[in-house]
């Protein structure tokens, strides 16, 4: 379902502008899983979660043109996520940003929006890996009475040590696709979309994947407060070393909303997947599921909560595909200037095999919690923002995990 939110207070999304820059840590580290995400933007999400770039208009620019910089230092406890050779790390991040929107005051029919968030590294023990990384984004919407279609693409350049294949990988993920919502009658809709998703490590000796993923379904009104309906999902993903995964899902979808106040998004059913290894064809049975939550308890206090599935195919082991199991909570305080937040995260991989395969390969269970300190400094544009971090994994290696990152961002 396709919303139109408002914007949120200026402090509130600057703040959730400056975390951004702290974002890349978590994403480099989960960089395999990202190739199943059919929708990296968010679009159509029922449940807000969004940071709105609306920051200010250029006369000479038609639209609405913003950018700004930021410069973080982390230290990294277990750079390598070693078991017995914890190796720390000190790095610098210079992250310029841009964004334009085409319509900042809405209500057009065809809006254009693209951000593109570049970011140098430099590193203090492991000067050979410094580099470049990168992220840019683009959605051409066009709205209509009854009909909202979104085009969208996103290209990623991501650097770190990836959680399950345990090396450090330069890798790029490049996602695209088709989303469109159709109100039918005055309390029924319809909702179809079309993804493309690859992933590659670079000169690593892991191996990316392609992933392509097809949906159609519909939801009913049955109250201001309440919606459901169920819709088809049809997902194929291919890999060199883990063959070929087709899935289809059924999946039941409810939707519940109590003003801006609450929010609740779940998608459950079962999906029937077919998986081709090397010379060997196997079947299984899965739940698929997906739940989004939030909290606005007060004008300051806030709690969100998430539990996702997905299954990509393994980069480092042949004949293996990787269902993993995320769920996720956080709560946020805004403070009289600034803002705290604190958060748990559990991730379970079950390592599949889906062929003929030389050893064993032991489920990876890894718990994060974090807390994030932001508030501006001298004037509405320039944060201080500062994250710690600390994770556990136990798997085929047994390591714990110690950040913190601090930072400035500037809003020009």
């Amino acid at each position: 379902m396709f919303l139109i939110l408002k914007s949120p207070p200026r402090q509130t999304w600057i703040i959730a502008l400056a975390a951004i820059s702290l974002c890349g840590f978590a994403r480099a580290q989960n960089f395999t899983l990202q190739v199943a995400n059919p929708n990296p933007l968010g679009l159509g999400n029922f449940v807000p979660g969004g940071t709105d770039y609306d920051l200010g208009l250029e006369d000479n620019i038609k639209g609405d043109f913003d950018y700004g910089l930021g410069v973080t230092t982390t230290y990294n406890s277990n750079f390598f996520l070693s078991e017995t050779a914890e190796e720390s790390e000190v790095f610098a991040s210079i992250l310029p940003w841009l964004s334009y929107s085409s319509d900042p005051e809405g209500g057009a029919i065809a809006t254009l929006t693209a951000n593109y968030n570049p970011a140098m590294r430099v590193y203090l023990e492991n000067s050979d890996l410094n580099g470049f990384d990168q992220t840019g984004d683009a959605v051409l919407r066009l709205r209509g009475s009854k009909t909202d279609i979104s085009f969208f693409g996103r290209y990623s350049e991501l650097s770190g040590t990836d959680r399950l294949t345990g090396d450090f990988v330069e890798g790029s993920i490049m996602t695209g696709g088709i989303r469109a919502y159709r109100q039918i009658a005055a309390r029924t809709s319809l909702n179809a979309g079309w993804s493309a998703a690859m992933s590659d490590y670079g000169s690593s000796v892991n191996e990316g994947a392609e992933v392509f993923t097809t949906y159609f379904g519909g939801m009913w009104e049955s109250s201001p407060r309440l919606s459901f309906g169920s819709s088809i999902r049809y997902t194929m993903s291919n890999s060199d070393i883990a063959g070929t995964r087709d899935a289809w899902a059924l999946l039941m979808e409810a939707r519940y909303r109590v003003g801006e106040r609450i929010w609740l998004s779940a998608s459950v059913g079962p999906e029937y997947a077919t998986n081709s290894g090397t010379g060997v064809d196997d079947s299984s049975l899965s739940l698929a599921c997906s739940l989004s939550a939030r909290y606005v308890i007060n004008e300051r206090w806030s709690w969100t909560s998430s539990i996702n599935t997905a299954t990509v195919p393994s980069p480092s082991e042949t004949n293996y595909q990787v269902n993993e199991v995320a769920i996720s909570t956080a709560l946020y305080r805004q403070l009289l200037r600034g803002a705290i937040s604190a958060g748990l995260e559990f991730r379970f991989s079950d390592y599949q095999a889906v062929g003929a395969v030389a050893t064993p390969r032991d489920d990876e269970q890894y718990i994060n919690t974090y807390l994030t300190y932001s508030r501006p400094l001298f004037s509405e544009r320039v944060f201080f923002d500062s994250t710690l971090r600390y994770g556990i994994n136990d798997g085929l290696t047994d390591w714990s995990q110690f950040t913190f990152s601090a930072g400035l961002n500037v809003v020009f």
